[in-house]
């Protein structure tokens, strides 16, 4: 049942985080006390327009934005997003949407931006399903929790506590986490959740975040959602899981079609493979991103697709092709994604590609069944499998000259969006690699 308004204000919450997540990929919140909710629920809290545009790296305005410190927006709470915080005992969380003073969507509003690609989707009688498939790492003290490998049992162990109460608290968010082991790098770990439709996907991987890190601060961690927090270590992804569904059934499946995907799930392939480079500044968009998205690391550097191949960018899990599994799971999974990307940002730019796909009825050409790191360069051109950029600059070139982004976006957001990863781009760019490392591994 949606909370309304009389129920929230019968909740024992002493501060109610109102949040948003910016265009460096941060969350953030302002609390409310509980005598000051019913006002907050009825005409949010206001928040400066400079706030969409500050780095990740320090709270400054980015002047190239067209934002500024005058002029302020509501962010208004969507008493559906509603969620007790375990963790934090007294508080609770909504995720808000940016409006302007006389109530309508704000242009630089992330959750609008998807919102409206879920609505684009709908007006070709297409419900959009994900998921965001998280990895993550546990520090203690400045250090990696463990040194266990990929499904360690010493993993297993070191990390119980944590697992086990972190865990009960996405269940008890209706977040509902399906798998749970140690993944690859030194206190890696890796949860999964259950798919969601459309907007709220997005909201989940917000509350999924909140919830792992409120948690590891009560077992003496500190988590880190990086791309690459340890130099030597695996990358951590939040790999994109996205079905698309007309009245009711699967319009990927197809059983009769080549590795059961129907013509809708090739073309929607084809339009994320079409548009990926520029989909990179809203997928993979800090400077420690490309740390990760490298050939050998899983984590789809090159623009390729494949049934269950972990090195292309575009993923057909397998599993709809079980014996008895009918099509109700078939899915893609875009491995070229991060948790330093806004996820609302991030799976509306992966829609708008994938409904232009659908509309131009585009081709992905032939599934890649080997690494593509591992063909020839002259076998990736005749394959037509383009390698993604190598650094931030390159991916915002690509986002910059792809109409399909540009459009959805549009001028004022796509704007203030690259000119803040713009200035991230160039802050670092002369940093030494430690401070990189320092910045990013405790921001996201």
């Amino acid at each position: 049942m949606t909370p309304d308004t009389e129920s929230i204000l019968q909740q024992d919450a002493q501060l109610t985080r109102i949040l948003w997540t910016d265009n460096a990929g941060l969350t953030r919140a302002k609390a409310v006390t509980r005598p000051s909710l019913p006002g907050a629920l009825l005409r949010g809290v206001g928040m400066s327009m400079g706030q969409q545009a500050l780095p990740m790296m320090v709270d400054s305005v980015v002047p190239e934005s067209g934002l500024s410190a005058a002029g302020e927006v509501r962010l208004v709470p969507d008493m559906s997003s509603y969620v007790a915080l375990p963790y934090a005992p007294g508080s609770a969380a909504m995720i808000s949407d940016m409006r302007t003073l006389d109530g309508q969507p704000w242009v630089h509003c992330p959750r609008d931006f998807l919102r409206r690609q879920v609505s684009a989707a709908a007006q070709l009688g297409l419900t959009v399903m994900a998921s965001f498939e998280n990895e993550f790492y546990l520090f203690r003290d400045g250090e990696p929790l463990d040194s266990s490998p990929y499904g360690g049992l010493d993993g297993f162990s070191l990390s119980h506590a944590f697992a086990l109460e972190v865990l009960a608290v996405l269940d008890a968010q209706h977040l509902t986490p399906e798998m749970y082991y140690p993944e690859s790098g030194p206190g890696q770990q890796e949860i999964s959740i259950v798919a969601a439709e459309g907007l709220a996907a997005a909201d989940r991987q917000v509350l999924f975040k909140m919830a792992v890190t409120g948690v590891a601060r009560r077992h003496g961690l500190r988590a880190s959602f990086a791309a690459k927090p340890v130099k030597d270590g695996a990358g951590s992804g939040c790999h994109i899981h996205l079905s698309l569904w007309r009245k009711g059934e699967n319009a990927f499946y197809d059983p009769q079609g080549e590795l059961g995907l129907s013509i809708t799930a090739r073309r929607a392939i084809a339009g994320v493979l079409a548009h990926l480079p520029g989909l990179c500044a809203l997928s993979v968009p800090s400077v420690n991103s490309y740390r990760r998205l490298l050939p050998g690391w899983w984590a789809g550097g090159y623009a390729c697709w494949g049934l269950d191949n972990r090195e292309a960018a575009v993923r057909v899990a397998s599993g709809h092709l079980l014996s008895g599994a009918g099509g109700s799971s078939t899915n893609f999974e875009l491995k070229t994604c991060d948790a330093s990307a806004n996820p609302y940002l991030a799976l509306g730019g992966l829609i708008a590609c994938v409904l232009d796909g659908v509309r131009r009825e585009l081709d992905p050409g032939a599934p890649l069944d080997v690494p593509p790191g591992s063909l020839s360069d002259a076998e990736r051109e005749a394959r037509h499998i383009q390698p993604l950029p190598a650094s931030l600059p390159e991916a915002l070139t690509a986002f910059a000259k792809d109409d399909v982004l540009q459009t959805a976006l549009g001028p004022d957001f796509s704007r203030s969006y690259t000119a803040v990863r713009r200035a991230e781009a160039a802050y670092f760019a002369v940093q030494d690699e430690d401070t990189e490392f320092k910045l990013h591994r405790f921001s996201y």
